[in-house]
């Protein structure tokens, strides 16, 4: 853990729900000792690389290093190069009740608290990793999670947002799909944390400024 042992970090209520949308999506927390200490790691494609500067941004006292871009696929066939960004926070003892919250032996899990921890920003962030819009429906790719998962998320969708939701199956896996209705309700809760480079993954709508605090 280097110069990071000893030391205490402050995450803001915003840095949680960002870092919660991270974990329900793309981003996975990497258990490096024994006390638990542990650190998120970000990684996106080249078309989402203004989405890994801009958790970089948010989460900028958490890091040391800028992201990096590294190839993540080169074509057999012409030898072309393709290209994504990652980044890693510090390794910090912050993120331990974090990591006993979504892994279980390693396995990556909803969450128990899933109502307390899905909030506007969280799912934003999480549409923004995992959403793709069809035109007449919202889809999140939710293939990791278990049947059982997908009910509980039916659960908390409508408990917490009023909004309903049906299982997909995708091949031997599932997802949540959001009708058009339903999809224009996620999207008006979502749409103030979705920068401007991830608009398509929403129907456009007018939007306010995107916050970074």
């Amino acid at each position: 853990m280097g110069n990071t042992v000893g030391r205490q970090f402050c995450i803001s209520q915003f840095q949680r729900e960002v870092i919660n949308g991270c974990l329900l999506g793309d981003g996975r927390l990497e258990c490096r000792s024994k006390d638990g200490s542990s650190r998120l790691r970000v990684h996106h494609g080249w078309k989402q690389k203004d989405l890994v500067f801009w958790k970089h941004k948010v989460l900028k006292n958490l890091v040391s290093c800028m992201p990096r871009k590294i190839v993540c696929w080169k074509n057999p066939k012409n030898a072309k190069d393709y290209y994504s960004w990652y980044f890693h926070t510090r390794t910090i003892l912050e993120f331990k009740e974090l990591h006993e919250m979504f892994y279980i032996s390693g396995r990556k899990i909803l969450p128990k608290n899933i109502l307390d921890l899905l909030t506007p920003t969280s799912l934003a962030v999480w549409i923004m990793d995992d959403g793709c819009n069809t035109g007449d429906s919202l889809i999140l790719n939710t293939q990791n999670y278990s049947i059982e998962e997908h009910l509980k998320l039916q659960e908390v969708f409508q408990e917490k947002f009023g909004i309903f939701s049906t299982i997909n199956k995708d091949r031997d896996k599932f997802r949540l799909r959001f009708n058009s209705e339903n999809s224009s309700k996620l999207i008006k809760i979502i749409v103030p944390d979705i920068i401007p480079s991830m608009k398509y993954k929403i129907v456009p709508v007018e939007t306010e400024s995107v916050r970074t605090r």
